[in-house]
């Protein structure tokens, strides 16, 4: 899995190091962002192959994160997280088409479970 890498983006440092260290600990090559834009503007973006990002974050939310990737024609299948759990919110974003959206702190098995599938649908393209 060493060459499969996941990228976290949070404004919260502590709930950002958190998700990586728990990535890590999966086996996965993970890179972590305070920010969406920071993240689009890494050398990380095109090695990407599963994203998980905070849904409520300044500047760009996880969902618009999602669908600007999508919208430039580089999907990448996403995880978001959310310590302020909606039901609309969530709806809107797996119509938009993120695969999970988990609440904070979020489990490992569920986690791992929104991984395996953002990789599966990742392969299958």
């Amino acid at each position: 899995m060493s060459g499969i890498l996941i990228s976290v983006v949070d404004d919260d440092l502590a709930a950002c190091q958190a998700i990586v260290g728990l990535v890590r600990a999966l086996g996965y090559l993970v890179a972590g962002f305070p920010s969406a834009a920071g993240f689009l503007q890494s050398q990380e973006l095109s090695r990407t192959a599963c994203l998980i990002s905070d849904m409520r974050m300044p500047g760009m939310t996880g969902l618009e994160l999602h669908q600007f990737l999508v919208a430039s024609g580089t999907p990448i299948p996403t995880i978001l997280v959310t310590a302020y759990p909606n039901e609309t919110f969530r709806r809107q974003a797996l119509q938009a088409g993120v695969l999970c959206c988990l609440t904070k702190p979020c489990s490992p098995n569920d986690l791992l479970d929104c991984i395996r599938s953002a990789l599966s649908r990742r392969d299958a393209r």
